[in-house]
């Protein structure tokens, strides 16, 4: 009799063990390790926040049973590594250019490339052309980046390459440029590293006239990349993508002039 008793309680705690098992599966979710970059205000490590970020969170809350889990401070040749030997399950600010294998998503991260003036100079900037002649910072690879245009267009103006990006906001402030070409969110973010007083978006004009540019997520679970392309369509769809980008955006405030 106390026997049968014991193999009846056994296969109870069998039962709820199980249970509990399938539940802490359900609740957690699979982990995906991610690869993450190491530029603000795209990648936040502290609080894991940041445009990309958010992106990522916003669509991976779409996706049922599946945890990202964010491995930050990457620079880009790092991510492509790490994700070529295995090391993540998934990598952010994927490259078209980039070799790989894996599979693509669809594209995710929206760069704001952007010309930058000073308010005060009332600069009038349609096209790209119209920085002929004018003195410009840009990041590094830039006069490649931007195509034949671009490159033909600085071939008559004074042109440097900046190590990062404080430094093209530094030197337009300074006044030692006249346009600083590159991100708008990288640049902004910027300003709160640059000397001096009063150096606010405010004081500066933005001049959308460059392309827009796109990367993507990279994922080894063809599934995975599937269920995420279906995701991130989901948020784009109900305005939640959009969002993400105007919060940032309205934190630092400023007038875009369009080249359209």
């Amino acid at each position: 009799m106390a026997s049968r008793l014991l193999i009846v309680l056994f296969k109870h705690l069998q039962l709820f063990c199980l249970g509990l098992f399938f539940f802490s599966s359900q609740v957690s979710g699979k982990e995906v390790t991610i690869g993450m970059g190491n530029f603000e205000p795209y990648y936040i490590a502290e609080g894991e926040t940041g445009i990309f970020t958010d992106i990522i969170t916003a669509v991976f809350q779409k996706i049922p049973d599946h945890e990202p889990v964010f491995v930050f401070g990457r620079p880009n040749n790092r991510l492509w590594q790490d994700f070529n030997r295995r090391k993540v399950d998934a990598v952010s600010n994927l490259f078209d250019s980039v070799e790989i294998q894996g599979c693509r998503s669809d594209p995710v991260f929206r760069f704001r490339d952007v010309a930058i003036t000073r308010a005060e100079e009332n600069h009038s900037l349609e096209k790209i052309g119209d920085l002929r002649g004018l003195n410009i910072i840009a990041f590094q690879g830039a006069k490649e980046f931007f195509g034949p245009e671009f490159s033909a267009m600085i071939d008559d103006s004074t042109f440097a390459v900046a190590s990062e990006p404080g430094v093209q906001a530094q030197a337009l402030w300074d006044g030692r440029v006249d346009v600083s070409v590159g991100d708008l969110f990288i640049f902004l973010h910027s300003l709160e590293k640059v000397s001096g007083n009063g150096a606010l978006a405010s004081k500066f004009t933005v001049h959308d006239i460059l392309p827009v540019a796109y990367s993507r997520m990279g994922f080894w679970d063809d599934h995975l990349c599937a269920e995420f392309n279906r995701a991130l369509q989901k948020i784009k769809d109900n305005g939640e993508y959009e969002k993400i980008y105007d919060r940032y955006f309205h934190l630092l405030g400023v007038e875009v002039n369009s080249g359209n």
